[in-house]
């Protein structure tokens, strides 16, 4: 059982020197001491935004950094569930945001903030810096892969999110090549879009359907997720929590299990897959009648 108390000055001291350097000559808000089975494992330390966090954040009045130290031995009894508690009881009843700046190369810091809801606002060559928010808002992205750029597949995305400005990635525009498993392809714009991408929730991947399945540019592109789980599993381990959404366009029927490779990618990555719309781009006008309806119905999931 994890409880969080009041602080003990030498344990604070003790842990504090572990915190960031660029924290350790600030004075915090706040301290707790981390109680496991009434033994203290470690200490939070909730510090006033200051530079370079309050570049990053959109409500830098509101917000806070927080910085948290175990002990090696203890982390994994340290979960996701505990730090949702602590910023429910500890931190969202005064301030609208929390900032935690993880290294990248600590893979269980990274997935149980992603799994705690914290998201990327920025990142540097050693750390990464996360937010959650007090009352989560919709921050989506539209990646497209088809071959047409002005094709049925973006009047379905037109339809879906009508006037709303969202950031649109055309896979078209890239450079993008196919999955090398000796990753001699890093220079190519996977990595920075990844980097992008991870910075978003939820993320919508936009494809027509191309001979009862995905484009070959979005296979392409969900293919090279595996460099995120070998060479950038810094990236891969934020996508952890994250939704999903698909859009798609189609001439004649629906195919059988064009969803799959989406529901099951989220599966593996711990991603949540949340459904896909369905745009009919043939000739029939009974089915075209269908597509306003369904529209709107998949943009109130999206942003309700």
């Amino acid at each position: 059982m994890i409880r969080f108390t009041s602080y003990h000055e030498p344990l604070l001291e003790q842990w504090k020197k572990q915190s960031a350097p660029s924290l350790q000559d600030k004075l915090p808000l706040s301290t707790f001491i981390i109680e496991h089975l009434g033994s203290p494992i470690g200490c939070i330390l909730v510090y006033p935004l200051q530079e370079p966090f309050n570049r990053m954040c959109s409500e830098p009045t509101s917000a806070v950094v927080m910085d948290i130290c175990l002990e090696d031995h203890i982390e994994n009894k340290w979960e996701a569930h505990h730090l949702k508690t602590f910023l429910s009881e500890h931190v969202f009843p005064t301030y609208h945001a929390c900032l935690v700046h993880p290294f990248k190369h600590h893979k269980l810091a990274l997935s149980t903030y992603a799994k705690a809801g914290f998201t990327t606002l920025d990142e540097c060559s050693s750390h990464v810096v996360m937010v959650s928010r007090k009352e989560s808002v919709p921050n989506p992205i539209i990646i497209l892969g088809s071959s047409r750029s002005d094709g049925n597949t973006l009047k379905a995305i037109k339809a879906v999110f009508q006037q709303r400005p969202v950031p649109l990635i055309d896979l078209r525009n890239l450079n993008l090549s196919f999955y090398d498993y000796a990753y001699k392809n890093t220079q190519d714009d996977f990595i920075p879009l990844a980097e992008t991408m991870v910075r978003h929730n939820p993320i919508i991947l936009a494809t027509p359907v191309y001979w009862y399945s995905m484009s070959a540019l979005m296979k392409t592109f969900i293919d090279r997720w595996s460099d995120l789980l070998a060479i950038r599993k810094d990236i891969g381990r934020r996508l952890t929590n994250k939704e999903l959404y698909v859009i798609t366009s189609y001439g004649e029927s629906v195919p059988k299990g064009f969803e799959d490779p989406f529901s099951q990618t989220c599966e593996y990555l711990d991603m949540h897959y949340k459904g896909c719309y369905y745009f009919y781009g043939g000739d029939d006008p009974k089915e075209n009648e269908k597509n306003a309806p369904a529209a709107f119905q998949f943009s109130e999931l999206l942003f309700n």
